[in-house]
This record gives C-alpha cells, sequence and structure tokens, in this order.
C-alpha cells in the first residue's frame, strides 16, 4: 500500500536535511480533517538540534515539505498545529490500490515464534475460561504468520500432579459407568470425578493422606491405579482433539508434564548452590536476590512443582522448534509466576534471554457470575457452544435467514469468539449471550452477515468485479471506504507486532457499519457507478474474509 512508498519519501527528505538513523512514525489519522496518514517525526528531529542551531518543530516540518518533492499519489500534505505533518491520499491512489485489498505485507525480519495456548489440564472439563486462551493464541498465530513469521503452535498440559491424582481418586470412588459414553459424556464424568476428588481432600485429612499416596504413587508409575489413570488420560486426549477441531485449531506439538518433570527435577538438583538453594527441606529459586519472589521448585518429598517442570519444558520446546520468540499466553494470575520462572530459566538456559513473553490476559466470567472447576460450578465448552447454536438458530428463523445446520455451526463459533477477541486481552471479559449472537452491532455473527452481503451482491450482479475507470468521482462514503481498505495492512501489522487481535476485531467492525451504510445509501447494481461500486463490494469482501480468517471465524457465503 502506500504508507511504505510515503515512508520512503519521507526518509529521502530528512536524509537531505543531514538527519540520519532516525525511525519514521507514520500513524493512521485518527480523524480524516487530520489526513489520512501523519507523522511527528519533524517533533523528534527538532528535539535533536543543536543548541546553536535550534529550529522549532514547526521550522522543521516545512523544511521536510519542501523537500518531498512532487509527490502525484497525495492530494496534499500540510503543517499542523505542533509540527505534525497531514499527509492526504489522493482519490486515484485510493481506487488504484482496490486490486491489493486483503494482501498483507511481510515484516522484513520476521522472526520464528513458538505460541503456547491452550493448557487444559488432563481429566478436567474445557470451559468457558479455558476458551480464552485458546481464541486469543489460534488468532495471534494466524495473524503472526500473516507477516511472514514461521509459527509453531505449542499446547502444554498438566496429566501428573496433585490435580491428576484427585480426579483419579474421584474415578475410583465413583466406579467406571456401565454403559458406553461419547467423548463429551467422558469428559463431563471425569469433570465430576475432579469435583469430587477435589472435595474429599479439603474435607478430610484421612483422604488427603490417601489423595497424596496416589499423587506420589503416579509420579513413580507403580500406582494399582495406573490403568484407571491411563483410561481417563487416553479420553481427555480424545476429548481435547475433538475440541481443537470445533475450534480450528492444529497444533503442531502437545507437550506434557509428565515427559517434563524428570528433566525439570534434574535441572534443578544439578543447579543446586549455583541458581537453586535448599530451605526447609525443598528447593526453592531465592528470587529477592533479583527483585521478585522466592518459589519453590522441588517439594520436601523431592517433586518437581510447576516451576521446575517449566524449566523442563523450556530445554525440549527450543530443542523442537529453535525460535527466536515464545509467547506464553496464560491468564494474568500468572504474571508473578512467570517474571520468577523466566528469572530462573535465564540464568540457567542464557540463551533463552530475552525470548520468552507472556501475554497476559483477563478473567471471564458469565453475565450470571463466576465459574470454578474446583467446584464443579462451570460452563463446558460443549454446552456454551449448544447454547448459543440455539440462540443462533432462534435469531436466524426470526429474521428469515436460510437455516442451515452448517452455517448455525459456523456463526455460533463466531459469534463466541468475536465476544472474546473484540477485548483487549489484559481486559476481564463478562460473556453476553444475547450480545454475542446480535446481527446487529459488535458481534461476530453482523461481520459474517455483511460478508455474506457483499458476496449476495456480486452474485447477484453476475460479477466478482470490475476494473474502475480513471478519475471516478467519489462520494464521501465511498472514500471512507476506500480509506479504511487503505489501513488493512498496517492495522494487522499492528495487532501482530503488539499482539492484539482486538485490533483487527475493531478495524472489521468499522470496516462492516463503513460498507453497510454505504449499500443502504446508495444503489449497486444497475446504478451510473456500478462498475466502481462492485469492485468496492468485492475488495470489502476480500478484505471481510481475510480478517476473519485472521480471528479464526468462518465466513459463510450465504445467511
Amino acid at each position: 500500500m502506500v504508507k511504505k512508498r510515503l515512508e520512503a519519501d519521507l526518509k529521502r527528505a530528512i536524509e537531505k536535511l543531514g538527519f540520519t538513523g532516525t525511525d519514521i512514525v507514520l500513524s493512521i489519522s485518527p480523524n480524516s480533517s487530520f489526513g489520512d496518514y501523519t507523522t511527528n517525526i519533524a517533533l523528534q528531529l527538532a528535539k535533536r538540534e543543536h543548541a546553536e542551531n535550534k529550529q522549532t518543530a514547526l521550522e522543521v516540518a516545512n523544511k521536510i515539505l519542501n523537500n518531498l518533492g512532487d509527490l502525484s499519489y497525495l492530494e496534499k500534505a500540510e503543517v499542523a498545529g505542533g509540527g505534525f505533518i497531514n499527509f492526504f491520499l489522493s482519490d486515484q491512489i485510493l481506487l488504484d490500490n482496490l486490486k491489493e485489498a486483503g494482501n498483507i505485507s511481510p515484516l522484513e525480519h520476521a522472526p520464528k515464534v513458538l505460541i503456547e495456548y491452550g493448557h487444559a489440564n488432563i481429566l478436567k472439563e474445557v470451559h468457558l475460561g479455558h476458551l480464552r486462551t485458546f481464541i486469543l493464541g489460534e488468532s495471534l498465530a494466524r495473524i503472526i504468520h500473516s507477516l511472514g513469521s514461521e509459527v509453531f503452535r505449542a499446547n502444554y498440559q498438566g496429566d501428573i500432579g496433585l490435580h491428576v491424582a484427585k480426579a483419579v481418586w474421584g474415578m475410583k470412588k465413583m466406579g467406571l459407568p456401565s454403559r458406553e459414553m461419547n467423548l463429551e459424556e467422558k469428559a463431563e464424568y471425569l469433570g465430576r470425578a475432579y469435583v469430587l476428588g477435589s472435595s474429599d481432600y479439603e474435607i478430610d485429612p484421612g483422604f488427603k493422606k490417601q489423595i497424596d499416596k496416589i499423587n506420589a504413587d503416579l509420579y513413580e508409575k507403580n500406582s494399582e491405579l495406573q490403568d484407571l489413570y491411563e483410561l481417563g488420560r487416553g479420553w481427555s486426549i480424545d476429548y481435547f482433539e475433538l475440541i481443537y477441531r470445533l475450534l480450528g485449531i492444529k497444533y503442531d506439538r502437545c507437550f506434557f508434564e509428565s515427559e517434563v518433570y524428570e528433566q525439570g527435577r534434574r535441572a534443578v538438583l544439578d543447579n543446586i548452590g549455583a541458581i537453586f538453594e535448599r530451605s526447609d527441606g525443598a528447593v526453592i529459586f531465592p528470587g529477592e536476590k533479583y527483585g521478585l519472589h522466592n518459589l519453590v521448585f522441588l517439594n520436601s518429598a523431592g517433586y518437581p512443582t510447576y516451576e521446575a517442570k517449566d524449566m523442563g519444558l523450556a530445554e525440549l520446546e527450543y530443542k523442537t522448534f529453535p525460535y527466536d520468540k515464545s509467547i506464553h499466553v496464560v491468564g494474568s494470575e500468572q504474571e508473578g509466576y512467570f517474571r520468577v520462572v523466566f528469572k530462573a530459566m535465564q540464568l540457567l538456559y542464557p540463551y533463552l534471554g530475552g525470548r520468552k513473553y507472556h501475554l497476559s490476559y483477563g478473567m471471564v466470567d458469565l453475565k450470571e457470575g463466576k465459574m470454578s472447576s474446583r467446584t464443579g460450578e462451570i460452563v463446558s465448552v460443549d454446552d456454551l457452544i449448544k447454547v448459543v447454536g440455539e440462540k443462533v438458530r432462534e435469531i436466524m428463523k426470526e429474521s428469515r435467514l436460510e437455516v442451515n445446520q452448517e452455517v448455525v455451526r459456523q456463526v455460533a463459533i463466531g459469534a463466541i469468539k468475536f465476544a472474546y477477541l473484540k477485548f483487549a486481552p489484559a481486559s476481564n471479559i463478562v460473556f453476553d449471550l444475547e450480545k454475542s449472537v446480535s446481527l446487529q452491532g459488535d458481534s461476530g455473527p453482523y461481520l459474517q452477515y455483511t460478508f455474506a452481503r457483499t458476496q449476495s451482491v456480486l452474485e447477484k450482479a453476475g460479477v466478482k468485479s470490475r476494473e474502475v475507470g480513471k478519475e471516478e468521482s467519489l462520494e464521501e462514503e465511498e472514500r471512507v471506504l476506500l480509506r479504511r481498505l487503505e489501513y488493512f495492512d498496517e492495522v494487522v501489522r499492528q495487532a501482530g507486532v503488539e499482539y492484539r487481535p482486538n485490533s483487527v476485531a475493531e478495524y472489521l467492525l468499522n470496516l462492516a457499519k463503513d460498507y453497510n451504510l454505504f449499500y443502504q445509501k446508495y444503489r449497486i447494481i444497475q446504478s451510473e457507478k456500478e462498475e466502481l461500486r462492485l469492485t468496492v463490494t468485492d475488495a470489502v469482501g476480500r478484505v471481510m474474509q481475510k480478517g476473519l480468517d485472521l480471528l479464526g471465524i468462518s465466513a459463510p457465503e450465504r445467511m
């Protein structure tokens, strides 16, 4: 698009003024009255002037404009208050760029990125809260890949430890069902077993002692309940695969605690005195030495904690995929944990220094109240998809839309995903069923319906697109749309660099609102500007489809 071209021209103009090594930040103007792009480069350069050659930002800005030369793709460029330079693109360049709508420019030096997301523990149900890491991680993987990065999708799941022992205890106490169960029923059964084990562990010291012994025996693989554990583990993995398919996720590798705990324990033991310390029978990382807090890595029984297991995982992940950046998509309650663990990793594996990043996300609750897997007060993914699907079907019937089972499924999952992705990762979410499925406003179905509308227009016209003529005059709503389409590449780039898929979600909402206003105001087919308006419709459809795909949302052509 035009942005790169303008950045190159700005760089040449600045170098003519004797400035080198300056990063040019060209931003999307928040208001069209301030142009299509704006830069504060003159303010930066004015600060670099020597005291004896001091110039104001306004003076520097005017000198830059004088050195830009003849830029035929601009309608005009002007200096605004404080030394900002605003650039107004010509209508013709916006028209010319329609054929590139939906294209994404790769980063100049795209890093290799491992994204670790999912983390649902074995022998538990996947609930509404777990969904955020799945949905956020998958969208981020798609956005970063679109910018030219090689992306490795990883999942890390707890299949050994106290939570597993509690679930196995519950399975033993409840007994296996006498009939064959489907995967959803198996997951529900395991969820109930975990709740029972958690309750018994807290209320009865005798039960607690027995569950602790199951935990120790499972670590040593000498438990009489090993077969029961393996059965439940297999059910869980099969159930998770079903969830992955529903959400459109295909992991490159699933890592498990059971395959890294011994490696992590050995790494800690081998570095007592250098990195780790003994304390009251346990082994800790002395985080207080580094302005952090101390954490236990081996408990008094000698078993590795989550922290020690993460040491083994770090080495295995890097051996599997030697990345430039590793992004851990994990809830905000783990921020302190990761600060300590990353510091320990840096000391244990110096080559990982600066490569680790914790993408923290907020909590998710229902409008009706909070959830807890420990007490059983949860909404499973299966239940959520069913409830949303039923609501989508009801709305489509009321709106006299074609009710197709596959489309209902796509719209229901799109509604759920968008309800998560429209918020910045750090924010807390309250899931609102009514708002998530609305065909009006900020929802996934609204975006899907807008895409279907573009395809309907093109189908009625009997064409996919046409060439736009030169010197087309643009109505205000047409230029707003062309301006919005111009920004898609930059929005995706920012979303990938800043790890904020919500930027793409917000962009698509604005694009949909702009197109629907245009659609309602102007005739498209058999109008005096049919070629232009069909081409704009085609471009909006391409960008909407691409943007939805980056969010992991399907774009049905009919609704």
